[in-house]
């Protein structure tokens, strides 16, 4: 099987590649607004032949576009951008030609539909090519949040398949996977810990993201090093033209964004500072203590050098600390407030920075790109000024990568090395691992090349990616390939998809998971005389478009885990680093149907998406077989947006049935049996012990929020309102149930919001 996999993956990567090489024209350029020469994101560039699409791509923050693969011939160029007048322009490319030219389009008053292309495709709620999700800002926005600006948290958490214990804890499960077999990256530096602990906020704001790549499964061979997902963020660069920004005020986190050239047309910064202010503005809200604190700092410097090359800097600081217990309910329902200096406090840290350089040859269709950055996390347990636990990551990261464009394929190499220092404190009476600290290498290195065949109907995206443990002489050969089909073509009404792949992972994230309220991950490396935890993945879905304003998914999915380092179960309520193998699966199917500005009353547009995700994950030790604490069967989420003119109400809903937990299985009373105790005398400590672990399930999660939004724009001015509330009939939603003093925890209560931004641009 890998051998015959092989040597099709060398015919690919040799052979197929070089069939027509030398036919290849490309262009590429910037496109941007005549009247202010501000670069328009997200244009859209597209060559057609007889009012057929042949070709098509869309700017980036910078308006650059990048078309190749051009076939000889005559086309119609034709440049779009919804707002503006559309630009068309007749061309003819000869073989090896490269053309360098750029648009500037013109407003206009009434705005225009826009072309769809290739590059818009692979984008949208419902547009789901095989475990990928391409985030749009568009879809960031969609998605409200208490304040005015979207967070890229919060729409990642309606994606089918994507679970979240609470609305605070800051730890999403992607298609079964646990929290330590993710990664994320901003502008390919590693981000340990990028959500806030406020679930709904993370270090990416629709402010600062470009576009996210959101694989929740079967994921390329780029990507290495995790078992479960990948999130690979690209921050915006700055306007290289004029100074812009917001200011936005509000309870939960207010931000200031600032961005403008350091050399017109060249260089640029855009920098942000956000908040949370609910400590300090909401000590006590219905009954409620809001003992939480978080914010962000980000800064990205980008500069381009000549038309070939551009070099960018980023940094990223967050910071995160709260009570996960801050509401608790007796069994007789009354709220006791908590204070901050409950041992239930969690925080933690990240620090981020780094740089990539990117070169595109104007001679050859050839692009390179190498990274380099730094980044540390700590995650702390316990009071501020008496830690009971603390666990620190700190990474340094160097990647290259290398794509070479032919005619209809794109040939990409690439490696990573990454160095990572490990350091534990764990000062529990009743844990094996008092202090620790440890140092991996990993090298990872891949090879893998996209196609097209049978006329573009077909895009097959083979791979193999290797993965090295120098310091350990382990390496493991992890194959991968991704499918795509349209039946009629891409602007067919139907895509079917598919992908597999082999993924390892030499690094975990310890938890009690026995406790739905613990976030505190202790990160060690896998033991040398252990093997790395592995997993298969395989993916099949279909999309389709219903009408013009609504389409439809459908996927499903299989996960096989092998060699999971999980706690070993033990009716003492201590956290724990003794562990023990496991194997685990999870399979389920995710179904969506998304409307897209569907004409409704008073002249008012509707847009929205339904949602639905089932899925199983089960565990098998030597001793149990169990579901683990994030295996919720049935979700839904639903969200229907009504706009008319400059007024905006959104509706969101969402479900969740129960999920797995441990019940306390009776008390006994323990004694520290040490020279001169008197177990005759003493009253010992009465403990709680626990019984079958996860035999139970946490009553169903649901959650409806509302908010009304109002935008005025005047000439660079735009200015934004936003109230509404957060669980809005104040269901009691369990987070989770404190069987030590028999306190119920709750996720929020009803909260209202009100929020406001201004911005220039």
């Amino acid at each position: 099987m890998n051998r015959l996999y092989y040597v099709v993956l060398l015919i690919t990567f040799v052979f197929l590649p070089n069939i027509a090489s030398a036919q290849q024209a490309l262009i590429r350029g910037f496109v941007t607004d005549l009247s202010s020469e501000q670069p328009l994101q997200g244009a859209s560039v597209a060559l057609f032949q007889e009012d057929r699409l042949i070709l098509g791509t869309a700017t980036d923050g910078d308006g650059y576009f990048n078309l190749n693969r051009i076939r000889p011939g005559e086309y119609e160029l034709r440049v779009s951008f919804i707002g503006f007048d559309e630009l068309r322009e007749q061309m003819t490319f000869s073989g090896g030609q490269l053309v360098e030219k750029s648009f500037a389009l013109t407003p206009r008053a009434a705005e225009i539909g826009e072309v769809v292309v290739e590059a818009e495709m692979e984008g949208g709620v419902t547009t789901v090519v095989a475990g990928l999700e391409t985030v749009a800002l568009a879809e960031i926005k969609r998605v409200p949040v208490p304040g005015v600006s979207g967070d890229l948290a919060a729409y990642l958490q309606t994606v089918p398949g994507v679970v979240v214990q609470g609305d605070r804890g800051g730890q999403l499960f992607v298609r079964g996977g646990a929290v330590d077999q993710n990664m994320a990256y901003l502008d390919g530096i590693p981000v340990y810990m990028p959500f806030h602990i406020l679930s709904v906020f993370s270090a990416f704001p629709e402010e600062l993201v470009d576009r996210a790549d959101f694989y929740t499964g079967g994921f390329s061979a780029q990507y290495g090093t995790r078992v479960s997902s990948i999130l690979d963020v690209h921050a915006r660069n700055g306007n290289k033209q004029k100074l812009a920004g917001s200011i936005a005020l509000a309870p939960f986190l207010s931000s200031v964004t600032v961005e403008g050239p350091l050399v017109p047309g060249r260089v640029s910064l855009i920098a942000s500072v956000r908040q949370s202010l609910i400590e300090e503005l909401f000590p006590s809200l219905v009954g409620q203590k809001m003992p939480y604190r978080f914010g962000d700092r980000f800064g990205k410097i980008h500069a381009l050098l000549g038309s070939s090359h551009s070099l960018s800097f980023t940094v990223l600081d967050s910071e995160d600390r709260g009570d996960i217990a801050g509401t608790k309910k007796s069994v007789f329902g009354e709220v006791e407030a908590q204070e901050i200096t409950d041992s239930t406090q969690v925080s933690w840290t990240n620090q981020v920075f780094g740089g990539t350089y990117n070169y595109r040859s104007n001679r050859i269709p050839l692009v390179a790109e190498v990274t380099a950055g730094s980044s540390k996390m700590t995650n702390e347990f316990g009071p501020e000024d008496d830690v009971e636990r603390r666990s620190t990551l700190e990474s340094i990261d160097l990647k290259a990568r290398l794509t070479y464009q032919f005619s209809f394929a794109d040939l990409s190499v690439g490696s990573t090395f990454r160095n990572t220092k490990f350091s534990l404190l764990l000062d529990d009476l009743f844990t094996d691992l008092t202090t620790n600290r440890d140092e991996l290498q990993e090298l990872s290195s891949y090879v893998e090349s996209t196609f097209e065949l049978a006329q573009g109907k077909l895009s097959v995206n083979p791979g193999v990616h290797f993965y090295n443990l120098p310091q350990r002489s382990q390496n493991w050969t992890e194959p991968r390939m991704r499918v795509s089909y349209w039946p009629t073509g891409k602007t067919g009404r139907h895509q079917f998809n598919a992908s597999w792949g082999i993924y390892h992972q030499a690094i975990s994230g310890l938890s009690d998971e026995r406790d739905l309220g613990n976030i505190f991950y202790a990160w060690v490396t896998t033991p040398e005389d252990a093997e790395a935890t592995q997993a298969e993945h395989a993916i099949l879905g279909w999309n389709v478009r219903l009408f013009p304003w609504m389409n439809a998914a459908i996927e499903g999915y299989y996960k096989k885990y092998d060699n999971l380092s999980v706690p070993i179960f033990s009716p003492f309520p201590k956290f724990t680093t003794t562990q023990e193998d496991a194997n685990g699966t999870a399979f389920g199917i995710d179904a969506r149907l998304n409307l897209e500005n569907r004409p409704f009353w008073f002249e008012s547009a509707l847009d929205g998406y339904v949602s639905y995700a089932y899925s199983k994950v089960e565990y098998e030790t030597e001793t149990y077989t169990y579901n683990p604490a994030h295996d919720r069967r049935h979700q839904m989420n639903a969200l229907v947006h009504a706009q008319k003119g400059e007024v905006g109400m959104t509706i969101q809903w969402q479900y969740g049935s129960g999920l797995p937990f441990t019940p306390s299985g009776g008390f006994d009373v323990w004694y520290l049996l040490t020279p001169g105790v008197d177990v005759t005398k003493e009253v010992g400590i009465d403990r709680i012990l626990y019984s079958k672990p996860f035999s139970g399930r946490q009553p169903t999660y649901a959650r409806v929020d509302v908010w009304l939004e109002r935008r005025i724009e005047k000439g660079r001015y735009v200015g934004t309102l936003r109230a509404g509330a957060v669980n809005l009939f104040n269901r009691a939603n369990l987070f989770y149930y404190d069987l030590f003093t028999f306190k119920r925890v709750d996720q929020l209560p009803f909260l209202p919001s009100v929020g406001f931004k201004i911005e220039f641009r």
